[in-house]
């Protein structure tokens, strides 16, 4: 079991070993002016922060969030001497380090390591990521970039929110592993190779949606109450954008460890064959069917999902219930189903103790049910959601910044929350976007009355801003950056962003890509051998407002000129110019 030490003291502890490790390898040849900025704050945050980017890409590479686990432990294999001292290796500069070494402290800290893994290759990728978030770091790039200690340059500083932001996410990861779904995940990890191979691993998707999850216990109310008075069936659960429909089924597989497959139509996540060989190799996983690998037959259509589901409810005992939370049904790509079928060819009818429970925006859905099924449509403006919607900002209201924006407008805690609470319109995309925002002081000098009401409102708000701080540089490529964005589906690197947008300076892009921070998801995908950042707009709903803004009077920018200038850059990386027109 994972200490029970918050991200922070255990990225703190193993921070503070490593670099004695990298002043202790050699004392003698580390000038004291060196290995004092070593031991000093600034140098230990920086490093932190490496360390904890570098654990948290691992973990969200492929299929390895229950490898990481013991990472997060501060009596795991990063804070044993042996292997800190190998790691120091990276800012020592005098040979690689031992990945054999660190790979077997790190396989003995698991209770069921896979055996088909390397662990050597896993250390090796864990130090490249340590590797190159020390290269990027302000303070230690330099270290990095010259290979000496004397390099570290005094004048650099470290956003501690950035680091704070980390240390939540890592916080949220140790609660997930160390939960249910841990549980679901250490099943798939020893099932065979290619039952693995087909597992999509949505740790980190949980682990964002149900950060600061509160409230929806009627929800769960009524989930439990349609398991107990049926015998199977759909449960499917309705509601407007930013209600919090994922983060409710994110909550529903962090606290159950139920089987799931989330479709995130922005990442491309939303194909009927990734959905069948998802769940049908959890199934397989989970409960120990006798598989070695998927038929080719199982992505093609729900025959071979089925026969699963009827072998699961064989092997369940008296009282047992399989449940599978499918999330997003209305971000299906239909293309992958017959015209007359199911979205994600999900059965007619379910064998007895086996229940799906699907999220989805309010619309009609193509899903034929032929069993026990019920409806819950949540409504923005009920009683239970404005309470969990209370809850939500009664949580946030004790954050400084909060306390600060209340102390200046003069004004109590409940009158704050109850303003926030009637502004938002029962949206927790609204506050999502909006709290943060008064946290960090840019409502600072608006009153209570003038904080913008819905997330519409918000989002013409946020336009307003931003336009008013320059017109000539939102006309200029504030605007471009912002309308090439909203067309991509998916994420896109800053060159490709200069690409769509005809922006050529990067860091007008990056500046643009920082003022709408909140409105923007960042990954780092591996590409041509480096790690690379990608953008995309977090939220449809977002999307949508910006789409509806064709042709505005004054823009002088035209969401259908943005298409075209997209699609020609596109068809130019794929045919070259020459294959233009053709």
């Amino acid at each position: 079991m994972i200490d029970p030490f918050t991200a922070a003291a255990v990225l703190a502890v193993i921070a503070d070993k490593l670099l004695d490790a990298v002043i202790g390898l050699g004392a003698e040849k580390v000038a004291d002016a060196a290995g004092a900025k070593l031991k000093g704050d600034k140098v230990k945050i920086a490093f932190k922060q490496a360390l904890g980017e570098a654990i948290q890409r691992y973990a969200t590479s492929g299929s390895r969030s229950t490898l990481a686990k013991p990472l997060l432990d501060k009596k795991g294999p990063l804070a044993e001497k042996t292997v800190a001292d190998e790691l120091a290796q990276l800012l020592r500069f005098e040979r690689a380090p031992d990945y054999r070494l660190i790979g077997d402290h790190w396989k003995a800290a698991l209770e069921n390591p896979p055996q088909w893994r390397d662990f050597t290759s896993e250390a090796k990728l864990l130090a490249g990521f340590l590797e190159e978030e020390l290269k990027a770091s302000e303070v230690l790039g330099p270290v990095m970039e010259r290979r000496s200690l004397e390099a570290i340059n005094e004048q650099a500083s470290l956003a501690a929110g950035a680091l704070s932001n980390l240390e939540e996410e890592l916080n949220n990861l140790q609660s997930l592993l160390s939960g249910k779904i841990g549980d679901l995940m250490r099943a798939v990890s020893g099932a065979e190779y290619d039952i693995q191979g087909q597992v999509m691993d949505f740790t980190w998707y949980i682990e964002e949606k149900s950060r600061d999850f509160v409230g929806r216990r009627f929800l769960f109310d009524r989930l439990d109450a349609f398991i107990q008075a049926n015998p199977r069936g759909y449960l499917t659960i309705q509601g407007d954008p930013g209600i919090g429909k994922s983060s409710l089924a994110a909550e529903m597989v962090k606290r159950y460890g139920y089987i799931h497959h989330f479709n995130i139509r922005p990442l491309g996540v939303n194909r009927t064959d990734a959905f069948l060989k998802n769940i049908c190799a959890q199934l397989i996983a989970a409960y120990q069917l006798d598989y070695a690998f998927l038929p080719a037959a199982a992505a093609l259509d729900g025959e071979f999902l089925r026969k699963l589901l009827n072998e699961v409810s064989r092997r369940l005992k008296a009282g047992q219930k399989a449940v599978i939370v499918v999330d997003a049904l209305d971000e299906v790509e239909e293309a992958g189903a017959a015209a007359e079928g199911n979205l994600l060819f999900l059965p007619l009818s379910l064998p007895k103790g086996i229940y799906f429970v699907l999220t989805a925006r309010r619309t009609d859905l193509r899903v034929r049910m032929d069993c026990e099924q019920e409806q819950v449509i949540v409504e923005q403006d009920s009683r239970p959601n404005l309470e969990d919607i209370r809850d939500y900002v009664e949580c946030k209201a004790s954050q400084a910044g909060i306390q600060a924006y209340i102390a200046a407008q003069a004004i109590d805690r409940g009158v704050f929350v109850n303003y926030l609470v009637e502004k938002s319109q029962g949206n927790f995309m609204y506050l999502r976007y909006v709290l943060p925002e008064i946290e960090h002081g840019s409502y600072s000098d608006l009153s209570l009355a003038s904080l913008p009401a819905g997330l519409k409102s918000y989002y013409e708000d946020h336009w307003r801003r931003m336009r008013g701080i320059s017109e000539e540089a939102w006309l200029d490529y504030k605007l471009p950056v912002m309308i090439a964005l909203s067309i991509v589906k998916e994420p896109v690197s800053i060159d490709l962003l200069a690409e769509f947008s005809k922006v050529s300076d990067r860091r007008r892009i990056i500046s643009v890509l920082r003022e709408w921070q909140q409105f923007l998801y960042e990954r780092k995908v591996e590409y041509q051998g480096a790690m690379q950042k990608r953008y995309r707009v977090y939220h449809d709903s977002f999307r949508e407002f910006i789409a509806g803004k064709d042709e505005v009077e004054g823009e002088h920018v035209s969401l259908k000129k943005a298409h075209g200038i997209i699609a020609d850059s596109l068809w130019e990386e794929l045919f070259g110019p020459a294959g233009r027109g053709q």
